[in-house]
């Protein structure tokens, strides 16, 4: 058979080459989020705060970059506008909590609320927030967008990180949007943090498993103040 023989073989090279792709994406660190913070803080971009501030949600509340940003300006339900990021206790919040419209792990449709806590340092993702917000202003649209009021979307953003990256002297090409989401689970691991607990931050699916944990909203808010410190 050997059509078949040459059809597995195939298959084989292509997962071979796609597991290698996914090898080949490096892991953020703090320590790298904050030499970009402070390469964009000094470039003088017009939108530095808004690169900053997604790239420091995306960190810190493990996102998927498709659940923040779109590919293209096709009209879409997953769009994050103003008004799915909100922030408590007013002028002083400690934490936010942004609406994801879809989401991997939501099967039915229902939206997934996300939230995230300040971190005390200079990568903390409120304070980050809280920058971007003072210079969008508080109008409709969407959350992410650049001074010129359009969407920030997926690929400028990705592209965005890797020229901070590549000027700050890393292998750029070896970073992509998952390295937000796969550094902060590294970290994570590296702080201590249960098993249990990183699964609930990441929103990793396991029905069977979840349906037994009962974690405290602050309890996994306060863990991002340690991954902060990690690296």
């Amino acid at each position: 058979m050997p059509r078949l023989d040459r059809i597995q073989a195939g298959i084989r090279r292509v997962l071979a080459s796609r597991d290698k792709k996914k090898a080949t994406r490096l892991p953020l660190t703090p320590a790298i989020l904050e030499r970009m913070r402070q390469h964009w803080v000094s470039g003088g971009d017009e939108n530095w705060q808004l690169y900053w501030a997604t790239s420091a949600l995306c960190y810190f509340g493990f996102f998927r970059l498709g659940e923040l940003l779109l590919p293209t300006e096709a009209p879409s339900r997953a769009l994050i506008r103003w008004g799915d990021v909100t922030f408590n206790h007013g002028s002083q919040p400690t934490q936010l909590k942004i609406h994801l419209h879809v989401a991997k792990c939501d099967q039915f449709g229902e939206g997934t609320d996300v939230f995230i806590g300040k971190t005390g340092n200079t990568i903390c993702p409120v304070d980050a927030s809280l920058a971007y917000v003072a210079v969008r202003g508080a109008s409709p649209g969407p959350f992410f967008r650049t001074r010129d009021l359009k969407p920030l979307l997926k690929p400028k953003f990705v592209s965005e990180v890797r020229k901070a990256l590549s000027t700050l002297g890393l292998p750029a090409c070896d970073y992509a949007g998952h390295s937000f989401r796969i550094g902060a689970a590294t970290a994570a691991a590296a702080a201590g943090i249960e098993d249990s607990t990183i699964q609930l931050l990441g929103r990793w699916n396991s029905a069977a498993f979840l349906s037994y944990i009962r974690t405290p909203r602050q309890q996994l808010v306060s863990a991002l103040a340690l991954i902060s410190r990690i690296g």
